[in-house]
C-alpha cells in the first residue's frame, strides 16, 4: 500500500515528466521558428543574387537596396527578438526555481504535520487501549449501542411502514372521487361547503362507501407518522447516550494531552495550507509567463511577425515576375541553379509550416496535460490525501493510470477518480471505529426527517481526529475503511 506522501511523490514525478516534455517541445519550436526566419532571409538573398548578376533590364541598384535594407531590418528585429526571448526565458526559469523551492519547503512542512499527526494518533491509541479496560466507559458504551440498536429498529419500521403505505395507498390515490372528497376533508370538522355542495358530496360519499374507506386510508397514512414520532424519540435518547460516550472519551483525551497536540497540528496544517496557496499563486504566474513565451517559441510574437512582414514587403516590391521570366529566357546555368534553390527553399518553408503546426499542437496538448495534473495534485492536497493516515491499496493501478495520463490515453478526471476510489485509512495505531466512532450508523437508513439537527452532523463530531478536506475534494472514507462520510473533531473545534 502506498502512503499518502508516496502517492503525492508519484504525482510529482508525473508532473516533472510532462514538464520535461514541454521543455523539449519548447526547444524544438525555437529551432523551427529560427529556421523559418533563416529560410525567408535565404530566399531574399537568392533573389538579390539573381538581380545583381543577370538582370540589367531592371533597376538593379534600387532592387539591391531594397533587399539589403530588408535583410538588415530582419537581422535587427531578430536580434531584438533574441533579447526578448532571453529575458522571458530568465523569468520562466526564475519562477520555476521558486516553485521548486516552495514545493521543497512544503515537503518539509508536510513531514512536520505528519509527525505531529502520528503523535496525536499515538495518544488516541493509548486512550483507546485504556478505555477498553475502563468499566464505566464500557458500561456507557453498551448502553449507547443498545439505544442505537433500538433507534435503528424504529427507523427500519418507519421505512417499512412507508413502503407498505406506498403499496396499499395506491388504490385510494388512483380513485378520483375518493381523493376529491379526501382533499376537501369530507367527514371531518375541517370540511366546509355550501348546501348544494354538501348534498352532492354526501351523495358521492354514499355511492363509493367513502366513510369506511376514509378511516382505513387515515390509519394507513397515520401509522408512518406515529412510527416516525416514536423513532425520533428513541433517536434522541440514543443521541444522549452517544454524547455520554463522547464525554468520557474527550475527558481521557484531554487528560492525555491530546488538546495541545491537536492545536499544534492545526497550526502546522495552517502553514501547509498557506504554502499550498503560495505554490498555486507561483504556478499561476509561471503558467502566465509560459503562455507569453509560447508566442515566441511558436513564431506568433510581434518580432517574428515584423521580420516576416519586412521580408515579404521586399519581395513584393521586387518585380519577381520579371526575375522569373528573365531566368527562364536565358541559358545561364547559374540563374537556373539559383531559381532551383528558391524553389527548394519554398518547399522547405511549406514543409516547415506543417512541422510548426504539428509541434505547436503537441506543445499545446502537453501544456493542457500539465494544467490537468496540477489540478489533480491540488485536489489531492486539499483532500488531505497526503496525510500520514492516508493510504492507497492499489498502487499498481494508480501508477498505470498516471502513465496512461502522460501518454494521453486518459484525462485528469480519470486519474482523480482512480485516486479517490483507492484511498483508504492506514492502520497507524488509533482506530476511527473505536467507541463512538462505531456509533451513528443509523443515518444511513433514516429518512430526511430523522437526519435533521444533531443526528445529521454526528459523524462530523467524532471524538477521534481524522483528516477532513480543506475545501471540496474527495475527503476520507469515514468511519470504516471503504465507507463514506467525513472526518473527526475535538472539543476545541475538531479535525484538521
Amino acid at each position: 500500500m502506498w502512503t499518502g506522501p508516496r502517492a503525492l511523490s508519484s504525482i510529482d514525478e508525473s508532473l516533472q515528466s510532462i514538464r520535461n516534455d514541454v521543455v523539449r517541445l519548447d526547444n524544438e519550436l525555437k529551432q523551427l521558428t529560427h529556421r523559418q526566419g533563416g529560410l525567408q532571409r535565404q530566399r531574399v538573398q537568392l533573389l538579390n543574387d539573381i538581380a545583381e548578376v543577370r538582370l540589367s533590364a531592371l533597376d538593379i541598384g534600387e532592387l539591391k537596396a531594397n533587399f539589403r535594407s530588408a535583410d538588415q531590418q530582419a537581422l535587427d528585429i531578430l536580434s531584438q527578438r533574441d533579447v526578448a526571448i532571453a529575458e522571458i526565458d530568465d523569468s520562466v526559469a526564475q519562477h520555476h526555481q521558486e516553485v521548486l523551492a516552495a514545493e521543497s519547503r512544503r515537503t518539509g512542512l508536510l513531514e512536520a504535520v505528519n509527525q505531529k499527526s502520528q503523535a496525536l494518533a499515538d495518544i488516541e491509541a493509548e486512550v483507546q487501549s485504556a478505555l477498553e479496560k475502563d468499566a464505566e466507559y464500557q458500561t456507557q458504551l453498551a448502553q449507547a449501542r443498545q439505544a442505537e440498536s433500538i433507534a435503528q429498529q424504529a427507523a427500519q419500521k418507519v421505512e417499512q411502514a412507508r413502503t407498505d403505505m406506498a403499496e396499499k395507498a395506491e388504490p385510494y390515490q388512483t380513485d378520483k372521487l375518493f381523493m376529491y372528497l379526501w382533499e376537501r376533508h369530507f367527514g371531518t370538522p375541517d370540511y366546509s361547503a355550501n348546501l348544494l355542495s354538501r348534498f352532492m358530496d354526501s351523495w358521492v360519499a354514499r355511492l363509493i362507501g367513502y366513510e369506511s374507506a376514509r378511516v382505513d386510508y387515515w390509519n394507513l397514512t397515520a401509522i408512518p407518522e406515529r412510527l416516525l414520532a416514536h423513532a425520533t424519540g428513541v433517536q434522541e435518547a440514543a443521541d444522549i447516550e452517544f454524547e455520554a460516550v463522547q464525554a468520557i472519551e474527550k475527558q481521557h483525551l484531554q487528560a492525555a494531552g491530546a488538546e495541545s497536540v491537536e492545536t499544534e497540528l492545526q497550526e502546522l496544517r495552517a502553514e501547509v495550507d498557506a504554502q499550498d496557496d503560495h505554490i498555486e499563486a507561483l504556478e499561476t504566474q509561471l503558467n502566465t509567463l509560459v503562455s507569453q513565451r509560447d508566442a515566441f517559441i511558436t513564431g506568433a510574437d510581434e518580432y517574428m511577425q515584423r521580420c516576416l512582414a519586412t521580408l515579404r514587403s521586399a519581395m513584393e516590391q521586387a518585380d519577381l515576375a520579371s526575375v522569373n521570366s528573365y531566368v527562364r529566357e536565358t541559358s545561364s546555368s547559374v540563374d537556373d541553379i539559383r531559381l532551383d534553390e528558391i524553389h527548394r527553399v519554398d518547399r522547405q518553408l511549406s514543409e516547415l509550416k506543417g512541422d510548426l503546426a504539428d509541434v505547436r499542437a503537441m506543445h499545446e496538448r502537453r501544456l493542457e496535460k500539465l494544467k490537468e495534473l496540477e489540478k489533480v495534485r491540488r485536489d489531492f492536497k486539499n483532500s488531505r490525501f497526503d496525510d500520514v493516515r492516508s493510504g492507497f491499496d492499489n498502487e499498481t493501478l494508480i501508477a498505470t493510470v498516471l502513465g496512461q495520463f502522460i501518454q494521453g490515453l486518459v484525462s485528469g478526471s480519470d486519474v482523480w477518480r482512480v485516486i479517490q476510489r483507492h484511498q483508504r485509512y492506514r492502520d497507524i495505531g488509533a482506530s476511527p471505529d473505536f467507541g463512538s466512532g462505531g456509533l451513528g450508523q443509523i443515518g444511513d437508513i433514516l429518512s430526511d426527517e430523522l437526519l435533521r439537527g444533531s443526528r445529521r452532523s454526528r459523524r462530523s463530531r467524532s471524538t477521534w481526529h481524522w483528516p477532513k478536506p480543506r475545501r471540496g475534494g474527495g475527503g476520507f472514507n469515514f468511519p470504516s475503511r471503504g465507507g463514506g462520510g467525513d472526518g473527526g473533531g475535538f472539543t476545541t473545534g475538531g479535525g484538521f
